[in-house]
């Protein structure tokens, strides 16, 4: 049983060696009935202590992946797997259904830090564009409306879907605040406690947060450059029975990465014969700076297997915020039911300023303007941090989004370099909030460019270059004492 780890990554090492030999499980490389090496051989071969595989062994154990016998003794590849869940029957203090996890947390800091002001922050993604044009409106004229503004915005919906070759009436639009709210009405509606939800990895923590509060068993896919691995997908398809699979496939958040027409087609197919419901969120859509845009999930469907998530809250003004999701008409109207249910508030004020933002053609414009002027601040910080590909920094210039995905050299310690560059005045998300399980191999980060200006991108990539430095020579100095 070959397996590696890296010890500079932020995955504690019974993780990796968790997730490396659940990887060949689900693959078939390490098929059932199989006996696992003893803990000592595998300790020895990795250089790490007994305990440490002992603890790998019983995660697995707990996820259902291995099963331990006395007659023959040994760890064997269990012959069904199942997911282990935990019931809760505790007093009020311990009956929360979720518990944030360390990384969870770690990223909802981050994201609240990134606009304090006192670190050059490539952390939160903060659109901070000011609207060019004077957008004057009769606030008086807005409360006496007598049109029903949540039905004419869907109707500007369904004019700036077509253009996307997305043909939905009213009917199929349902308006919410943000898509994270949308998506644990979807989850509220579909999911019963231990369902399955299959996302990429790696994935946003909030998106995470909105699946496991909802009790979903969260289970990652793997991703490749052009986008999900679909032959990984096949196998935890049919290991899990999911309820749904979770995709970004226009300019992933945090990789960038869109999905190819012939990966679009194939996931399609793949879920179509499984009748296994698919969410598509495209809420990085509109900030493609170069490349085509390609066909939607929900525009290529043909078995309404597709809901199509979308926000307004990065390209309009600041803090008015609305989203929407597009689907059949049944599902579409009961999520309004839900909604009705649980909230009785109704954003006539904002709805009505956004139809004025998009009839007057403000909205098309400012996508505009939007494009040019992050274009070429992603041009910016690409630049600049090429002369860190010589120090082993490597990235790929996205096509479009609002951040750059960087994977770290191997002797560069993550969370070392997380620790160093924040004391030198440098804040961005480490990619290990990304790998909800952890992961082996090399580190990344995730530099956003949202909120910065050119100073404050040389300021950061000097902080970020020293920062490495000096990571890496903690590095060889562990090197030399070992």
């Amino acid at each position: 049983m070959k397996i590696s780890i890296n010890r500079n990554n932020d995955t504690p090492l019974y993780i990796q060696i968790k997730n490396k030999i659940k990887e060949k499980i689900i693959s078939g490389i390490l098929p059932t009935g199989l006996k696992l090496p003893p803990e000592r051989a595998v300790a020895e071969d990795l250089h790490v202590s007994r305990n440490t595989v002992v603890r790998a062994y019983q995660e697995l154990i707990a996820e259902g992946f291995l099963v331990v016998s006395s007659k023959p003794k040994g760890y064997f590849v269990r012959e069904v797997i199942k997911p282990v869940y935990e019931t809760v029957l505790h007093p009020l203090a311990n009956m929360r259904r979720y518990n944030y996890t360390e990384k969870e947390t770690l990223f909802e800091d981050i994201f609240r830090r990134s606009t304090a002001g006192e670190y050059v922050s490539f952390a939160g993604i903060n659109v901070n564009y000011p609207d060019t044009d004077d957008f004057l409106v009769n606030f008086k004229e807005l409360y006496e409306c007598d049109e029903n503004e949540a039905n004419r915005l869907k109707r500007n919906i369904c004019k700036m879907l077509s253009a996307k070759d997305i043909f939905v009436s009213e009917k199929n639009i349902q308006l919410v605040s943000e898509t994270t709210q949308a998506l644990g009405y979807i989850m509220s509606l579909y999911l019963r406690d231990g369902d399955t939800v299959i996302v990429e990895e790696p994935v946003v923590a909030g998106t995470v947060n909105v699946f496991r509060n909802k009790g979903a068993n969260v289970v990652c896919v793997k991703m490749n450059e052009d986008g999900m691995d679909l032959n990984d997908l096949q196998r935890l398809i049919e290991t899990y029975c999911p309820r749904f699979v979770y995709t970004m496939p226009n300019l992933h958040n945090p990789t960038g990465i869109s999905m190819t027409l012939e990966n679009r087609l194939k996931l399609l197919e793949i879920c179509g014969r499984r009748n296994v419901p698919i969410i598509e969120e495209n809420s990085l859509g509109d900030f493609r700076y170069e490349g085509s845009e390609l066909p939607s999930l929900y525009a290529l469907d043909k078995n309404r297997i597709v809901l199509y998530v979308d926000t307004f809250n990065l390209t309009f003004l600041p803090g008015i915020n609305t989203a929407f999701v597009a689907g059949p008409v049944e599902t579409i109207d009961m999520i309004g039911r839900l909604i009705v249910t649980e909230q009785n508030t109704i954003y006539k004020i904002s709805h009505a300023l956004l139809n004025r933002f998009i009839e007057s053609g403000r909205m098309d414009k400012r996508k505009k303007q939007l494009t040019e002027f992050y274009r070429n601040k992603r041009d910016v910080l690409s630049n600049r941090l090429l002369p860190l590909k010589e120090q082993g920094l490597s990235f790929e210039k996205p096509e479009g989004g609002l951040y750059i995905w960087c994977k770290l050299p191997d002797d560069v310690n993550e969370k070392k370099l997380f620790i160093t560059a924040g004391e030198k005045g440098l804040l961005y998300m480490p990619g290990s909030v990304f790998f909800p399980y952890g992961y082996s191999g090399s580190g990344y980060i995730r530099l956003c460019f949202s909120n910065v200006c050119s100073k404050d991108i040389d300021r950061g990539v000097d902080i970020l270059k020293a920062a490495m430095d000096i990571s890496r020579d903690n590095f060889m100095d562990w090197r030399k004492k070992s």
